[in-house]
């Protein structure tokens, strides 16, 4: 799964500014997350024309890339995502961004990006794999 990140001052009406652009350009978000790391942070968003959206958004001056997510799915439970990340730092792969995109039922369903897409599907597993 592809997702686009925006490196952003923080400052108020930066989401306005991101969320208009894209509309501007007739360009639908399908989700968003937004990080706050004092004075900068990141907009993390996916959309139905990453391309399209990505070009919209430097052109109204964002710095923004493109990131290939692993999307995979584990139990609810205590020591679950410890395994993996224990799996990731025996096999020497560098975990470079995680988040939880959903909680639902008995699951949670994360975004990863590593240094090694290929050795990462295998260390988390094809059965958690979305």
């Amino acid at each position: 799964m592809e997702r686009i990140i925006v490196m952003v001052t923080s400052e108020v009406g930066v989401i306005a500014d991101i969320t208009g652009a894209l509309a501007g350009a007739g360009i639908n978000i399908l989700s968003i997350n937004t990080e706050n790391t004092g004075e900068t942070g990141l907009v993390i968003l996916t959309t139905e024309d990453n391309d399209a959206a990505l070009r919209a958004l430097m052109d109204a001056g964002f710095r923004a890339v493109i990131d290939d997510v692993l999307v995979f799915r584990l139990r609810d439970e205590p020591g679950a995502l410890a395994k993996v990340a224990q799996n990731f730092k025996d096999a020497g792969v560098n975990i470079q961004s995680l988040h939880i995109l959903d909680r639902h039922g008995d699951y949670v369903t994360f975004a990863l990006s590593s240094d090694n897409r290929e050795k990462a599907e295998v260390l988390v597993g094809p059965e958690a794999l979305v």
